[in-house]
């Protein structure tokens, strides 16, 4: 299904978003000296052609792919029964059906259809760029990287130039942010009237995804609302456990919502007519003080590094339950840059700075080991 299919609550121009999308993806592919990439991961194609198909189907199956030329066409390789879901998008110069090479689609002719994939590939590229190839894959299995070795491809990474791509939002790209953020703002309030002691957790989650998916939103791809004696430690998925009176509700939204951007709320209620405890206070005071403080470190030319080193410093007796990072970037998933805690900082801090129309989410856990 295509994203112009997605209902349109504002002006946001697609085709524009489209548009700005491939000329980033072609752009850092030259300048990581590629000759093309060859796309699986289903947000990358998403990002690069504007086309989706059973997006969380076609994350543990090889069977549509894109094809960036860098100095040539976009081609796309659809699943062949669904080709017809490509109609419509303007920069997709070829529509192709798909060829599969996993075991559950090849069994024992894995190696003759992996290397019927790869010749096509290759031979694609060929008619655009002349001499030894150099090709980004963001995520294959083995068989298809053998594939194109053994045909004198030079394999590289894709995912970091698509990672580079997506960091920076064009002007369109964050009106569909703010119209996404709204959606799912509304979503959490639909469900925020519903909330009483007596209902399960699951009750609640399948309000909040119905929501999402009224607004032209899509998926949740995590299971993060609990309850009570569940919110610690965090990364608890939900359950049918019934909430009680007085309890901390605390759930993370996580959508795929409209427009395919990644919708990251997370909120903290009290649930029924209780006033919170001065335990509950005191964790929500510091989890709202940390995520100002930390924003306001945020701006362009500032380096994940000096982010790390000047966060907001956390109490001894919460650090054992941090979060895993400090901001994470945002667009049609939790994406680059990735700011980690001091503390881990000397194990997984990588170099970078943030840039003008970068979008982040900015995190926050409280709780005690």
């Amino acid at each position: 299904m295509s994203e112009s299919a997605e209902p349109n609550n504002n002006d946001v121009d697609e085709s524009k978003i489209r548009k700005y999308r491939l000329e980033r993806t072609k752009a850092q592919l030259a300048a990581h000296d590629l000759d093309a990439a060859v796309l699986l991961d289903p947000i990358n194609i998403r990002y690069s052609t504007g086309s989706r198909n059973m997006q969380v189907w076609t994350s543990h199956n090889y069977v549509r792919y894109a094809l960036v030329i860098t100095n040539g066409p976009l081609v796309m390789f659809e699943n062949a029964a669904a080709i017809h879901l490509l109609s419509g998008l303007e920069l997709i110069d070829e529509a192709r059906p798909a060829k599969s090479w996993e075991y559950f689609s090849s069994g024992n002719r894995i190696d003759e259809h992996v290397g019927m994939w790869a010749d096509e590939i290759v031979n694609t590229v060929r008619e655009y760029s002349g001499g030894h190839l150099r090709i980004g894959v963001d995520r294959a299995d083995v068989p298809a990287i053998l594939a194109l070795q053994t045909r004198g491809v030079d394999v590289a990474d894709a995912k970091q130039p698509l990672e580079l791509a997506r960091s920076i939002k064009s002007d369109e790209e964050v009106k569909a942010i703010r119209s996404a953020m709204r959606a799912c703002t509304e979503c959490v309030a639909s469900m925020r009237e519903i909330v009483r002691p007596g209902l399960r957790e699951t009750d609640l989650f399948a309000t909040l995804n119905m929501e999402n998916i009224k607004r032209g939103g899509e998926h949740s791809e995590t299971r993060l609302l609990n309850s009570g004696p569940r919110t610690n430690p965090w990364f608890q998925e939900t359950t049918d456990r019934v909430i009680r009176e007085g309890e901390l509700l605390v759930f993370d939204t996580d959508f795929i919502g409209r427009y395919g951007i990644f919708a990251d709320q997370t909120r903290a209620w009290i649930v029924g007519d209780k006033k919170p405890s001065d335990s509950q206070r005191r964790l929500y005071s510091l989890a709202r003080e940390q995520l100002e403080y930390n924003i306001g470190l945020i701006k362009p030319g500032v380096t994940f590094k000096e982010m790390s080193e000047k966060s907001w410093n956390m109490p001894d007796i919460y650090v054992p339950n941090r979060y895993a990072e400090i901001v994470h970037g945002l667009g049609l998933a939790g994406e680059y840059p990735l700011v980690y805690y001091p503390q881990d900082a000397e194990t997984w801090q990588y170099d970078g700075h943030f840039e003008e129309n970068m979008v982040v989410c900015v995190e926050s856990y409280i709780g005690e080991d």
